[in-house]
């Protein structure tokens, strides 16, 4: 029997597998290496607080009924403006009396301009004077504005532009000349900025003992460790990893919807119940806040880890995660938004734990998964 310890969120993820995903419990077993038995007792244990939930489900599902058919109401009172009017629903009240001028033979002036929410009577009044006076002298100083930006070879920004009018005895505030310039983008033409060097500088709280040496001769000789963000819908979600440099398996990961030091401890927590090393293992990172945390800290030292830290701003001395967090947005996540974060979590566990741990061969072992490459070196 198997003396493996898994994390509540790896149990929990397991179980979505077979109750809300349809998957069997043996195939769960195949896929994540967990004994059938262990999947039955996480399943019992969460079952009873299914039907909790599934009244909670229809009462939310009604509610969302009730919404859309308001909307479909209003939606059917706005059904005969065309669908180009929306592009001038932010835009300025004489824009959208351009778009209603425009299509006044097509529907009703009334119904236009309640839905775009500008009085009838302004737009009859704007009909007789199109443009405000303000919009006249506007169109005047944009005139000497252009004269001034050529005569200085388009080096003149806002500031000196403005020195210009004034100098000719134009009454104009320097803010109204800005705006008139960013409308029309009116820019002034610099060289190439020299970019900003930023220093390596090694950390205060632990040295920079991988070194970049991402190649070792054993499992749980070295870890690292980093953190990154998926885009859902219901805001950012955070997962950080736990990688071993020997077969470039993720040993321990953890997700959760705030950057708090509790995110790094939950990954590096599965690594030391999955991989339970009997010597001590290095663990890098960055300089994030949490790896310099005191809880963290104290962790590795309870743990017999040796902490490493890279450089400031040098993101290549913990180069095999960020090429793994590379390796995740690129095949599985791309451009894609999540509706909610249990989508995006359930979307990364079955990468980490389903294919790239199991299935995806990874270059650097020769083209083989990190799970094989664990297996055929013992």
């Amino acid at each position: 029997m198997s003396t493996q310890r898994y994390t509540p969120e790896f149990k929990e993820e397991a179980v979505r597998q077979i109750v809300d995903r349809g998957y069997s419990v043996a195939e769960v077993s195949e896929r994540l290496g967990v004994s059938a038995h262990s999947l039955y007792k996480w399943v019992k244990a969460v079952k009873p607080d299914r039907s909790d939930q599934h009244a909670a489900d229809l009462v939310e599902a009604k509610s969302e009924i009730l919404k859309l058919r308001a909307q479909l109401r209003r939606t059917e009172e706005e059904r005969d403006i065309p669908k180009k009017g929306r592009s001038v629903l932010c835009q300025g009240p004489r824009v959208k009396y351009r778009f209603i001028n425009d299509h006044r033979h097509e529907h009703r002036v009334a119904t236009m301009c309640r839905v775009l929410k500008v009085a009838r009577s302004g737009f009859y009044q704007w009909l007789h004077k199109p443009l405000s006076d303000r919009a006249i002298e506007d169109e005047r100083l944009l005139g000497l504005i252009r004269a001034s930006y050529a005569a200085s070879g388009g080096v003149y920004g806002a500031p000196r532009v403005f020195a210009d009018l004034r100098e000719v005895g134009e009454c104009c505030g320097r803010h109204r000349v800005a705006r008139l310039m960013r409308i029309h983008k009116i820019r002034a033409l610099r060289g190439y900025k020299k970019p900003r060097h930023i220093a390596g500088r090694p950390a205060i709280l632990a040295p920079n003992t991988l070194n970049r040496g991402f190649t070792v001769e054993r499992p749980d000789q070295a870890w690292v460790t980093d953190i990154t963000y998926l885009r859902t819908w219901q805001g950012w979600l955070y997962l950080a990893v736990v990688v071993d440099l020997y077969s470039r398996k993720v040993v321990g990961w953890s997700m959760k919807p705030t950057l708090a030091k509790e995110l790094a401890l939950d990954a590096l927590l599965m690594a030391v119940w999955r991989r339970r090393p009997r010597v001590p293992v290095l663990v890098h990172s960055d300089q994030g806040s949490q790896y310099g945390s005191d809880a963290w800290r104290r962790f590795c030292t309870a743990h017999n880890l040796e902490p490493s830290m890279s450089r400031r701003g040098n993101c290549w001395d913990n180069a095999v995660a960020e090429s793994f967090f590379s390796s995740l947005k690129k095949e599985r996540i791309k451009k894609r938004i999540y509706k909610t974060r249990e989508l995006a979590r359930a979307d990364v566990f079955d990468y980490i734990e389903v294919f790239y741990n199991r299935t995806r061969r990874h270059s650097h072992l020769g083209d083989v998964s990190p799970e094989a490459f664990e297996q055929a070196s013992k």
